[in-house]
């Protein structure tokens, strides 16, 4: 009798199984790792913002937009252009700090005047943000005492 070489199905199932069992525990965690990575990304734009502020501040004596101007608003990427149009090259030369649209959040500079400051808003829709709703927040404030405060989940 000659013996016939191959995998019979009950090896192929276990295989198949195996890999399954792979694959439901390695998509959870490299979404976790993901959802850091952008969180990372979000909260070291924040810092820069807000450091680019204080510099700002301390050589003109006001913060960035102009006080009574309109908000700077960046979308995320490709979902419309920052506004106003020039809005991070003005971030660039302000600021001294090189931003650009993000796929996944977007963020918006306010300058409130008096001492309410300016206060810097990151949305994003991804789970490290949130609390209960959807999309969650980053706040910072930065106010003409040098004062420096962050709110968000």
């Amino acid at each position: 009798m000659r013996r016939q070489k191959g995998f019979t199905l009950i090896e192929l199932m276990v295989v198949v199984a195996i890999l399954g069992i792979l694959a439901t525990t390695a998509v959870p965690f490299y979404q976790t790792w993901t959802q850091r990575a952008y969180g990372s990304q979000a909260t070291m734009i924040m810092k820069s913002l807000v450091d680019g502020q204080i510099m700002y501040y301390l050589e003109n004596n006001k913060f960035y937009p102009d006080e009574g101007k309109p908000p700077i608003f960046v979308p995320y990427k490709g979902e419309g252009t920052p506004w106003p149009s020039d809005a991070l090259d003005g971030i660039e030369k302000n600021l001294k700090v090189k931003v650009s649209q993000s796929p996944q959040f977007n963020y918006m500079i306010v300058n409130y005047g008096g001492d309410d400051g300016v206060t810097i808003k990151i949305e994003a829709p991804f789970p490290l943000f949130k609390g209960q709703g959807s999309p969650g927040y980053l706040f910072a404030t930065v106010n003409p005492r040098g004062e420096v405060i962050y709110a968000g989940p």
